[in-house]
């Protein structure tokens, strides 16, 4: 048979504090962790705009929806034949308007732009483009609306 001898272990005595390298590594293991919840904390900032920006474009096609049943996507238009619905009409009968994203409305004139992230899904396909430079546009054919990311025009 074999005999496990136990001998107890003697205390971790030091008086002399941290060693060089000790005190090295604890700051080195610190800035890590400090650079690792930046990265992490930017990246879910991104993850967050693009989510944004997707609700944005999800509210703004339900409110096309809405206002498209009422003959005219403009909030507070009559529709008909008068100046300012002509305003938004084009030359092939489509109404147009602009999603305003604070109001959750859509309006005539086309807004600054509004969006806060950098990717964005233009014409079904996945694009980088620059922070607060596009609108959503709604259009009605045939009271079937639509809405998509355009580029906001720009403002002089």
């Amino acid at each position: 048979m074999c005999a496990i001898t136990y001998e107890p272990m003697t205390a971790l005595t030091n008086t002399q504090g941290l060693s060089r390298i000790e005190t090295v590594s604890i700051v080195g293991i610190a800035c890590f962790a400090v650079v690792l919840l930046l990265a992490l904390g930017s990246y879910m900032l991104s993850l967050m705009q693009q989510g944004n920006d997707a609700n944005a474009l999800n509210t703004a096609q339900g409110v096309a929806a809405v206002e498209a049943a009422g003959g005219c996507l403009v909030s507070g238009c009559s529709g008909g034949n008068d100046a300012a619905h002509r305003k938004h009409l084009q030359p092939d009968g489509a109404n147009v308007a602009y999603y305003a994203k604070g109001a959750n409305t859509l309006i005539a004139d086309p807004p600054a732009g509004y969006n806060e992230g950098d990717t964005l899904v233009v014409d079904g396909k996945e694009q980088h483009v620059e922070r607060g430079i596009m609108i959503i546009e709604a259009t009605a054919r045939d009271g079937q609306a639509v809405c998509a990311w355009v580029a906001a025009p720009e403002r002089g």
